[in-house]
């Protein structure tokens, strides 16, 4: 990373690295995006999709606790929500992360759409890692 004398980053203008430099940094870490989606709107969500809530959860744990799932959350703009969500997994291919999509309980059961697209992680700053669902964290 270029610095100026006072230790602070230069802007773009004065940023001398090239293109190439510059996508050579990039991280190209390979994960995958799964958009769950509703078939159709609903008007109260959380009702809708609570008879299998309790396994979505544990789904999440599961994939948590098996190094499958990097990150995932509810699609919502503050308190705003249509029950649709998106996590992002670890996975060897395409088909893979299909497959663990497959076993996502609201999409199992025809309560949510689940669509996989790949996803690199090019770059962002991590200074903390934390397990959400299990209160867990480490510094690194």
């Amino acid at each position: 990373m270029t610095t100026t004398e006072d230790g602070s980053r230069p802007g773009p203008a004065a940023d001398s690295r090239t293109l190439e430099e510059h996508l050579q940094n990039l991280r190209r870490v390979q994960l995958y995006m799964i958009r769950m989606d509703m078939p159709h709107p609903v008007d109260a969500p959380l009702d809708y999709l609570s008879r299998h809530l309790r396994e979505h959860i544990l789904w999440l744990e599961e994939q948590e606790e098996n190094g499958v799932l990097f990150l995932s959350g509810a699609n919502a703009a503050g308190d705003q929500w249509d029950g649709s969500g998106t996590a992002i997994v670890r996975a060897p291919s395409l088909e893979a992360a299909v497959a663990i999509s497959d076993t996502e309980p609201f999409h199992r059961e025809g309560l949510r759409t689940n669509t996989v697209h790949g996803w690199q992680l090019n770059e962002g700053t991590v200074r903390l890692s934390f397990s959400l669902l299990t209160d867990r964290f480490s510094l690194g």
